[in-house]
């Protein structure tokens, strides 16, 4: 790992979707929420997307600035169809829309087909959060999981993000992909030149477990069938509900991918005090129960991944894979731009 500039790493991930047609505000967005994702150690979803996006835009499959076509709003549920624009601007807006909804209804559903990659879930999620709601994510993605029992491709990751607001507690994030591991850590491990992928992680053509990465085809459910189950539904939630795309008509050059934002205002359900002392008293109860031998502690749900971000935050520096950085500096000096400098 290397140390990089949190700030400079911002300014010239934004700088170089500028330059190929990003407007400014979307282009710090989008640098922001992919800095933040390596910030949160979630390198599968950081400054690696880079590169995949401005491909994606030089190529015409993802729409540089955000075009939306509402298809339904009744006030509470709103569908939009995303004309391919990039998925991370798609995911911030439509959050943000029904947080805007949940404020006057109670809760708000935006759904977006037409999408394009959206990253990490949690960076939605936690946008209700921060404004003192409960936040769910939902998403479709192409084919990367083999049905529990089969051996071919025909269903994503489909990951889920919830958020709740704690006030003395941590606030619990789960961020969790239906397969094992993210493809991305598997894609990550070939990058580093890696022969071999843990036990679990890997299927081969046949459907059968592999530690080869020569062998290796596709990454098997989380949890067995539970995890084939949890996907099947997601499929349904965050796609066929509303027309978006599922297994290979969310790839790039088809449907695209589709996603659920849910924003709860917990006003709604329940009196704002009571809830906060009482979800700080459950996340206290959980915490201080009895360990387990040779344990180091109970953790909630993204307490790791909130103390890397804040400790990042505090050093205002970001560790980052240096193959990933590589693939970001690449395309700055093929823009005459200046590379991100390795602070350590």
């Amino acid at each position: 790992m290397v140390k990089i500039s949190i700030q400079e790493a911002k300014e010239k991930i934004a700088a170089i979707f500028m330059e190929v047609g990003v407007n400014r505000e979307e282009a710090s967005i989008i640098a922001d929420m992919l800095v933040e994702a390596d910030q949160r150690g979630v390198h599968s979803h950081g400054i690696l997307c880079t590169a995949r996006y401005v491909k994606l835009i030089k190529e015409g499959k993802m729409i540089p600035n955000m075009s939306v076509k509402v298809v339904k709003d009744n006030g509470t549920v709103a569908v939009w169809d995303g004309n391919h624009s990039s998925g991370q601007i798609l995911g911030y807006r439509s959050m943000e829309e029904a947080i805007k909804k949940a404020k006057e209804h109670g809760i708000g559903v935006v759904c977006v087909k037409g999408a394009n990659h959206f990253g990490a879930l949690a960076y939605y999620a936690q946008m209700a959060q921060r404004a003192g709601m409960i936040g769910t994510a939902l998403g479709t993605g192409d084919s990367t999981m083999a049905p529990w029992g089969g051996c071919e491709k025909v269903i994503g990751n489909n990951p889920v993000s919830v958020a709740a607001p704690a006030r003395n507690e941590v606030s619990p994030v789960l961020d969790m992909a239906m397969t094992v591991v993210a493809n991305g850590k598997v894609s990550n491990m070939k990058r580093q030149g890696a022969t071999e992928i843990p036990e679990g992680w890997g299927l081969d053509r046949d459907g059968l477990p592999t530690t080869s990465m020569k062998d290796y085809y596709t990454i098997p459910p989380m949890a067995g069938y539970k995890g084939w189950g949890m996907a099947v539904m997601v499929d349904i939630l965050a796609g066929v509900l509303f027309g978006g795309g599922t297994g290979d008509r969310a790839k790039d050059f088809a449907d695209g991918p589709s996603i659920m934002m849910i924003a709860m205002d917990i006003s709604a359900f329940n009196d704002e005090e009571k809830y906060y002392n009482d979800i700080d008293a459950r996340i206290n109860e959980l915490k201080s129960s009895k360990k387990a031998k040779n344990s180091n502690g109970i953790l909630m749900p993204g307490e790791i991944e909130a103390n890397k971000f804040a400790a990042s935050q505090a050093s205002g520096l970001v560790e980052v894979l240096p193959e990933n950085l590589e693939m970001v500096n690449a395309i700055a000096r093929e823009m005459a731009m200046e590379p991100i400098a390795v602070i350590e």
